[in-house]
């Protein structure tokens, strides 16, 4: 591998080191040293050169949370909702392979500088199967060339309503027609058996080898017996992998802990050995002060999603008050950006401005803080602090080039903050030339690893082969009205207990009852 200069106007080494006229060594994949620009021409001459005075140089982005849905949900007639009815959306989707549906993402997420990301997948309906899709889905990241940690996972329990117990009753109040289309819906999904899935990942987490990398990833509480969390947390200790897992999304995962354990889902976590620094959580939009404060003394990482918490109506996180707390707070996209076009800078924007409430005592955000979360809570959330969100001398040389054109047009102060102009006014259409480890893999913003044209005709092809089921988008809009009138009874039963659903910004009425 040939050595290279990254040079820009601006280099950004990391959130909190930005330097102007500068430039970057990379040698063997990796960053051997940085300087001024006219400088580091000097010691290296005739060496290649990417970037220039009309660029920034930066980390690559690290999305902490994803799903490869293929095309925008919007496009598959898949509307946004409240989690519990969106989540019977599966069945709806259309049949992409495992292959074309991460490669299809990968190329987005290049496109937008991201060049690590945790993928949140279905394990698959046996081992066999799930071993040859997983296996083929790390090689679409591999062909790509973006990092990423895949983390499998399933629903063994509680699937059509939260809470232990709770389905016989939920099934009951449904009519006889419903119920059976149903449970026949349910019974066709094949599901790997706990001692299958103990197997598989047993056996995928020794291929992983630092570009593509194998966790555990149990789709949620609610859904994974207690008895398997411990099993996890006991096993990724065991194999050195790391896990990651939906907690407090919606309002009702929110009840769904205190009303069946009498207590928190975070110290359910921690008196279960799950909370600890192998654990990522994502979302976390429902965590307490005191929740907060498990998670930061115990290590455990957040991802913070903030489009998909709007679009699935969860709400705002407390990603301000985590981040003052010392909890590692990283930003996911979740496959379900505000616009459906995967922009990690969009993203950053919307957790930016998202954590700036109107009055001056709370808690909020800056800039510098927005890209650490993108770029060194994100390493650390994988487990590679040392190594991913900073390029200093001896991290990976994972960096995006991005063309300053837009941004310095027509005119731009000589004081303007670097951070500031990059997480205010940044755009994935930016973004020029990606390296992962020294290697490009989008070059004047064509991916390299990939033949896009041909992909796009393998997503049709594969869509219209498979297209969303219309028998199952029929069943999720005959159970909706059942489903709201179910968690409507939650409701009833946390209104003295559980925090009120509030507007942002609003406030509790001269009556004393909360405006919802």
């Amino acid at each position: 591998m040939r050595d290279l200069l990254l040079t820009g106007r601006w280099v950004v080494l990391s959130s909190a080191d930005v330097r102007q006229d500068y430039a970057v060594l990379v040698r063997n994949g990796r960053v051997a040293k940085s300087g001024p620009a006219a400088d580091m021409r000097d010691a290296h001459p005739g060496i290649p050169e990417w970037g220039g005075p009309g660029c920034a140089i930066m980390p690559g982005l690290i999305n902490a949370h994803h799903h490869c849905y293929g095309p925008e949900l919007l496009n598959q007639a898949v509307a946004d909702d409240l989690l519990e009815p969106w989540m019977f959306s599966g069945p709806a989707m259309a049949g992409l392979s495992p292959y074309a549906s991460t490669a299809y993402s990968a190329a987005r997420l290049l496109r937008s500088g991201v060049t690590a990301v945790v993928d949140m997948c279905a394990a698959g309906p046996d081992q066999g199967a799930a071993e040859t899709g997983l296996q083929k889905k790390a090689a679409a990241y591999r062909d790509a060339g973006i990092r990423a940690a895949i983390a499998p996972g399933e629903r063994w329990q509680n699937r059509i309503v939260h809470g232990a117990g709770e389905e016989a009753a939920f099934l009951a109040t449904l009519p006889g027609d419903l119920r059976k289309r149903l449970l026949e819906s349910e019974a066709r999904r094949q599901r790997l058996a706990p001692e299958e899935y103990f197997a598989l990942i047993s056996t995928l987490v020794p291929q992983g080898n630092g570009s593509q990398d194998f966790w555990f990833g149990p789709t949620g509480p609610q859904w994974t017996p207690d008895g398997l969390l411990l099993q996890i947390a006991s096993a990724a200790e065991r194999l050195n992998t790391r896990i990651q897992t939906h907690a407090l999304e919606s309002h009702y995962e929110s009840i769904e802990s205190p009303r069946i354990r009498g207590g928190s889902v975070i110290r359910h976590f921690e008196n279960s050995g799950l909370l600890t620094g192998r654990l990522s959580l994502a979302h976390a939009v429902w965590a307490t002060s005191e929740d907060i404060e498990h998670l930061a003394r115990c290590g455990t990482q957040v991802s913070h999603n903030p489009s998909s918490n709007l679009r699935l109506r969860s709400g705002i996180a407390p990603a301000a008050a985590m981040v003052d707390a010392g909890v590692t707070t990283a930003i996911g996209m979740d496959g379900t950006s505000l616009a459906g076009d995967e922009d990690m800078f969009a993203e950053m924007r919307l957790a930016l401005n998202l954590n700036r409430p109107p009055h001056g005592a709370a808690q909020s955000l800056t800039a510098q803080q927005v890209f650490a979360m993108a770029t060194e809570h994100g390493a650390r959330l994988m487990g590679r602090e040392g190594e991913l969100g900073q390029l200093h001398p001896g991290f990976c040389a994972d960096a995006v080039v991005l063309d300053l054109e837009r941004f310095l047009t027509p005119w731009s102060s000589t004081a303007v903050d670097p951070l500031e102009l990059i997480a205010g006014r940044g755009k994935a259409d930016d973004v020029r030339d990606v390296l992962v480890a020294g290697r490009p893999v989008l070059r004047n913003r064509i991916c390299t690893g990939i033949d896009e044209p041909s992909l796009m005709k393998r997503v049709q092809q594969e869509a219209d082969a498979a297209p969303p089921s219309p028998e199952s988008r029929q069943l999720q809009r005959d159970l909706r009205p059942y489903l709201m009138r179910w968690y409507a009874q939650w409701d009833a039963w946390a209104a003295d207990t559980h925090p009120p659903v509030m507007r942002y910004g609003a406030r509790p009425s001269p009556t004393g009852k909360d405006l919802q």
